[in-house]
């Protein structure tokens, strides 16, 4: 029964999110969302007792699909900047499928990503699941670092975690991209600034050795 339970709010959250997407936040209804899913706005009202916490659920599961992938000890794994790369690549080309497949087709526009940036910025919950979701981002950077130092790859005495969140800053231009990548060439593209993106961070890094 659990097990059902779980699938059916996934469902929910999955449709939800396809309809903000679609409409924004304020245009959605309970009618599209019963709609979309085949539910009752009585098994829809089980999940989510309001809007806001149907949003703030969205949010969540919308992030968790955007979390770097589980890698055990990144910093056993990074040596040099080669591997460094190819990481760091990996997790994000396996972020770009697991949000493609939330998206189920869906396409992002501009005026919609406007939507989920106000909601986060009126939203105290929001705040705190983004904040959470930096703050793992920037420490998968932190251990690969710890693995190019343990191989003296940075300059001696440099501190993995300023050198972490200075990447991160760097790569946040590229990041906004991937919510709208729709196709593979695109990806392409999208992997190749941030390659570049990375390959500029080390060259300058390298110039104040």
């Amino acid at each position: 029964m659990r097990e059902k339970s779980g699938a059916t709010r996934r469902v929910i959250l999955a449709a939800a999110l396809q309809l903000f997407l679609k409409k924004g936040y304020k245009e959605v209804s309970y009618q599209d969302l019963i709609g979309r899913t085949g539910l009752s706005k009585g098994a829809i009202y089980h999940h989510f007792k309001s809007k806001e916490e149907l949003l703030v659920s969205v949010f969540e599961f919308l992030m968790q699909s955007m979390q770097q992938p589980e890698v055990v000890q990144p910093e056993l794994k990074v040596k040099d900047m080669a591997s460094f790369r190819k990481l760091f690549l990996e997790t994000k080309q396996k972020q770009f499928e697991s949000f493609k497949k939330m998206q189920a087709g869906g396409t992002l526009k501009f005026n919609k990503l406007l939507f989920f940036l106000e909601a986060i910025n009126e939203n105290e919950k929001l705040k705190k699941i983004i904040t959470e979701l930096l703050a793992k981002e920037t420490l998968f950077l932190e251990n690969c670092f710890r693995g190019l130092k343990k191989h003296n790859q940075i300059p001696r005495g440099s501190d993995p975690a300023l050198l972490a969140k200075a990447l991160f800053l760097m790569l946040q231009g590229a990041e906004m991209i991937l919510f709208f990548v729709q196709n593979n060439e695109q990806m392409e593209n999208f992997m190749k600034t941030y390659d570049e993106t990375i390959q500029r961070f080390f060259t300058i890094l390298q110039k104040n050795d």
